[in-house]
């Protein structure tokens, strides 16, 4: 429990362009994994610490967070301060700088952190005379975040490109800094239009101290990290969720553990596999199969559809036989080609795939776009875009 520090800032700004066409129409850290808005349990773990007013900087589909929120903390003391143009994670912070006081927590609202987390950044913090903290982890693709160097628990530097991947710590976008960070953030250089948040290690005036926190972090960064994040949670739950008010049909079968939220009707002969998530009133249809798969709310699966290792989204439709086999697939996200990564098939929010259509590894269909009957995908389906074979 902290006995000090009872403020924090969660950076919820960003769109998350990488989980395209999932964030079309609401920002990353309103994305479910284990049927779960991933800000939620920013927000779950900074109250078990004993924080009691948060700062969310909200952005992007900022609406959608901030209904959210406030629906699902009524009685909380959350603030909502927007960055209206993105000018980087450092920048946002400056945002919050009229609502927090002396000393605070700085949450990234798109990764998953549980209270341990936040208690050692905290607990660090609060043995060290350093003028911030930052929680550091391992991680097998440190490419993708700013390396950590470090030298008993001190930290030099947070370089964000770089030459080797392998044996690092990285940022795991947990921070206790103390209110000097604003002043540093003024004197920080932006690159590319960006003011970056780890670069302001090298601006503060005192020291920054670090602390491992393997475990704790999960970062659903990547379609295919949106699933592995997804399948590391329903591991850790004794047996599988499913709501009082879903209609499971006798004759599907349900392997543990998935989850299955409110509203849901799963078909006769529909088999739910492991590593599976149905959010709120969905339909699986007779015969289908589901697996290592989430099916966002209002979506609708009809008969003898066969789903691996893909992502569906709210509203979206798919026909008849329609089939996204799974595998494995080299996919390129934003200009950069990602290798051999394990991704069936992303259906973005609203689109329709026609009856006995192929959805093949790697495949993306834009949110509203219409794949028609018997079609056979690969790559990229555009947004709003119809498509027939």
């Amino acid at each position: 429990m902290n006995d000090r520090i009872r403020e924090a800032v969660v950076l919820a700004a960003g769109e998350g362009r990488r989980l395209r066409p999932l964030t079309t129409f609401q920002p990353k850290p309103m994305l479910p994994v284990a049927n779960k808005p991933v800000v939620e349990y920013v927000l779950d773990s900074l109250f078990e610490c004993g924080i009691d007013h948060v700062v969310v900087v909200v952005g992007y589909r900022s609406e959608r967070i901030q209904t959210y929120l406030t629906a699902r903390y009524p009685e909380a003391n959350i603030e909502f301060v927007r960055q209206d143009t993105r000018l980087g994670s450092g920048h946002a912070l400056l945002q919050a700088e009229p609502y927090v006081g002396a000393s605070f927590v700085v949450c990234n609202g798109d990764n998953v952190v549980d209270a341990d987390v936040v208690s050692k950044a905290l607990e660090r913090f609060s043995v060290t005379d350093s003028a911030a903290t930052v929680a550091v982890a391992s991680s097998e693709t440190p490419e993708e975040y700013g390396v950590v160097i470090e030298n008993n628990g001190r930290i030099s530097d947070i370089d964000e490109h770089p030459d080797h991947n392998e044996g690092y710590l990285v940022n795991a976008g947990v921070y206790v800094f103390d209110s000097t960070v604003f002043d540093a953030l003024r004197r920080t250089p932006s690159h590319d239009g960006e003011t970056r948040l780890p670069d302001v290690v090298h601006y503060l005036d005192g020291t920054v101290s670090s602390v491992i926190v393997n475990g704790g972090w999960l970062d659903p960064s990547h379609p295919w990290r949106l699933l592995s994040v997804t399948e590391t949670l329903l591991a850790r739950l004794e047996t599988s969720s499913i709501s009082d008010s879903a209609r499971i049909h006798d004759r599907a079968v349900i392997q543990d553990p998935v989850v299955i939220g409110e509203d849901c009707d799963v078909g006769p002969g529909a088999v739910i596999g492991p590593g599976s998530c149905l959010q709120n009133n969905v339909v699986i249809g007779s015969n289908s199969v589901v697996e290592r798969s989430i099916i966002s709310t209002d979506a609708r699966v009809d008969s003898t559809v066969v789903l691996r290792d893909s992502v569906v989204g709210s509203g979206a439709h798919l026909g008849d036989g329609v089939v996204s086999p799974g595998g494995r697939a080299d996919v390129i996200l934003e200009g950069r080609l990602y290798t051999d990564r394990c991704l069936g098939s992303i259906v973005g929010d609203r689109a329709e795939v026609g009856a006995n259509a192929t959805l093949s590894p790697g495949s993306r269909v834009g949110a509203e776009a219409i794949v028609g009957v018997g079609t056979t995908v690969h790559g990229d389906v555009r947004e709003r875009v119809e498509v027939t074979h």
